[in-house]
């Protein structure tokens, strides 16, 4: 079975678009453009579980997570700043 995602946010933010899709499990996925080379990290810490793919300057970057306190973790890693961070996890529907 395939996991149905909707999208629950779409913004600006720093330069770069986000969008955030969550599945009818409550994992979500966040799609936006690299600013930074970056290796990627994948680390679970309890039920927090954090996946940032490996991407260079420029280029599309996925993230996936299990929670909406994951979410935050994950932006964090995509180098948005706290502001961002904030408006973006306030900003879904």
């Amino acid at each position: 079975m395939t996991a149905s995602w909707k999208t629950v946010y779409e913004g600006q933010h720093e330069g770069r678009s986000v969008t955030v899709r969550e599945s009818g499990d409550g994992t979500f996925k966040v799609l936006t453009r690299q600013n930074v080379h970056d290796e990627g990290i994948a680390y679970q810490d309890g039920k927090t579980f954090v996946h940032v793919s490996p991407s260079s300057v420029g280029e599309q970057v996925e993230s996936e997570v299990n929670s909406r306190e994951s979410l935050k973790e994950a932006l964090k890693e995509l180098h948005f700043s706290a502001e961002s961070v904030n408006a973006i996890c306030d900003g879904l529907h």
